[in-house]
């Protein structure tokens, strides 16, 4: 994903976006020409916000496969002695997609804020944004019980290994 700015990159727009308003306004346009800059911003942030929904939830529709799949597939692999995640790396991958995606509610609420120091509202920006943070929560969520399905499943196989390991030295001792 791409970063994107927050905090004072979005207080920069404002005031560009402003100072654009205010400008329109003095060269004696009517208030509502005036106001197109931020009805553009507007259109503008709902086309980015549809795009990120679509990804999230593709992004979301993995997690919701993998984490069922991963508990299928785990009595299978522990007797198998499969799919260990030593290194944590699949659950570090995951938590750095959890991290982006709370990086990006953060984002969407400061184009919240933005849009309400400029006054202006719009209703389908706002059920744009509404829809974004669901699907971040539930992605977040869909994520978090993947990593714990990863962890249960490494937990057992390893409890698996030692005591396969415990009983060959036992073996091995008694011998």
């Amino acid at each position: 994903m791409s970063h994107l700015p927050t905090g004072a990159s979005a207080r920069r727009l404002v005031d560009a976006v402003q100072k654009l308003e205010r400008s329109l306004a003095h060269a004696g346009l009517p208030r509502f020409v005036a106001r197109l800059p931020v009805c553009w911003l507007a259109w503008y942030y709902c086309r980015m916000l549809d795009e990120k929904i679509a990804r999230i939830t593709r992004i979301a529709g993995k997690f919701d496969r993998w984490g069922p799949a991963i508990r299928e597939a785990s009595p299978k692999a522990q007797e198998k002695l499969e799919m260990l995640d030593l290194d944590r790396s699949m659950r570090t991958d995951i938590e750095f997609t959890k991290v982006t995606m709370m990086d990006l509610r953060s984002y969407c609420e400061d184009i919240d804020r933005m849009f309400g120091e400029l006054g202006y509202e719009s209703a389908g920006l706002k059920r744009r944004q509404a829809a974004f943070l669901a699907i971040l929560d539930a992605s977040c969520a869909s994520a978090s019980r993947m990593q714990d399905a990863l962890t249960r499943h490494d937990d057992a196989v390893l409890a698996r290994l030692r005591a396969e390991a415990d009983s060959a030295a036992a073996q091995a001792a008694r011998a």
